[in-house]
């Protein structure tokens, strides 16, 4: 409840530092960037945010009004309430600054994506991937298996990644009989760079946290056929935590520091992406991340793609530059996500009359909401 004398106060109410905002169209979006959460606002919400970085809540009241009392109330309550922001006195409020928005990182490829089809023919470059990924310093690996593999197999992709900057360790597989529960937590728990292991094409959905917090194994329905499947823009898939919404600032949110090897073993800045610079067989991954034509891709961040730059979302979320609306326009906004920043709806891009072009273009036969 909105007290008088908090009305009559004479500190000022500040945002934690962590607590970023991004102005869409029609409203903003608050990230929690420290607790990976976020709230839509509306725009008019950030004037009084920066309002009451200059001015005590009892000069709030003034300045706006009896007539804008009541919203003046609700916003104050709502950064409260909700822990996004405090009360602080007129002497110490200028020793919380603000937290600069920055990224860096020391990796030269921070993540990357294998994926298999044929798991004999993956085995003649997969050792060879893993150590120059080591070289480069990656932290992050996919690896998105079309097909079904045995638990030695799997052993063998999570071993090779074992003694190497690799921390953490994706696999997508496709369900079969001889990969029962049982064994994969035992895969977990010898393998603890195994952050999540998805089953694909499975008979039921459910999941099972073998280390909380750390690694957990998911079944699901959903099929995973091939690099078509990937790309989508759904609200599930959003990141709000500080590193991502960084790193979104400057460089594009899928592509940067990536590096991709598809089932046919072509190195691409995606595997869904067309144009190939060379193969891992014989290829250094050295030499193509100083290829100017690879890299330019990890700078088609947000703010340039059309329509995402007026998106409250475009921080939190992840591009594809692999399927786009316009496929002659490297900025055309990505092609299977169905939000309108101009009137803030979600829609099913797969109906979308205005995308059957470029669903046409990419060959996409098996629309379905298939995990990204």
């Amino acid at each position: 409840m909105f007290s008088l004398e908090l009305k009559q106060s004479d500190q000022y109410l500040l945002l934690f530092a962590a607590c970023l905002i991004t102005k869409g169209h029609n409203r903003a979006l608050l990230t929690d960037s420290q607790r990976g959460k976020f709230d839509l606002i509306p725009n008019d919400m950030l004037d009084f945010i920066e309002n009451a970085k200059r001015y005590s809540i009892k000069t709030l009241f003034k300045i706006y009004g009896e007539e804008n009392s009541e919203i003046v109330e609700s916003y104050v309550s709502y950064i409260l309430e909700n822990e996004y922001g405090f009360l602080a006195d007129e002497k110490i409020r200028h020793n919380f600054p603000e937290i600069k928005i920055d990224w860096k990182s020391p990796s030269t490829i921070t993540n990357s994506i294998i994926d298999i089809k044929d798991f004999e023919h993956t085995k003649t470059y997969y050792e060879r991937i893993i150590s120059q990924l080591n070289a480069l310093q990656c932290e992050a690996l996919q690896i998105r298996s079309y097909t079904s593999l045995h638990i030695e197999q799997l052993q063998y992709l999570a071993t090779c990644v074992q003694e190497t900057s690799i921390e953490y360790l994706e696999i997508y597989v496709k369900d079969h009989d001889e990969l029962p529960l049982d064994k994969l937590i035992r895969l977990l728990q010898e393998h603890t760079k195994i952050s999540n292991l998805i089953v694909h094409s499975a008979s039921k959905n459910d999941e099972y946290d073998v280390i909380k917090k750390l690694s957990s194994i998911y079944h699901t329905t959903q099929e995973l056929t091939d690099e078509t499947c990937c790309g989508l823009v759904e609200k599930q898939y959003f990141n709000a935590v500080k590193d991502h919404y960084m790193e979104a600032h400057f460089y594009n949110s899928c592509l940067n520091r990536k590096i991709s090897v598809d089932a046919n073993g072509i190195l691409k800045n995606c595997p869904s992406m067309q144009t190939s610079y060379g193969n891992a067989l014989d290829t250094n991954l050295v030499d193509i991340i100083s290829n100017e034509d690879f890299t330019s891709a990890w700078n088609l961040k947000k703010d340039f793609v059309l329509t995402c730059q007026e998106c409250e979302f475009r921080y939190i979320c992840t591009d594809c530059r692999a399927y786009v609306e316009d496929p002659e326009n490297r900025y055309s906004k990505p092609l299977k996500c169905g939000y309108d920043p101009h009137t803030n709806e979600w829609s099913s891009w797969e109906e979308n009359p205005l995308k059957q072009k470029a669903i046409e273009h990419y060959e996409l036969k098996n629309i379905k909401r298939i995990l990204s």
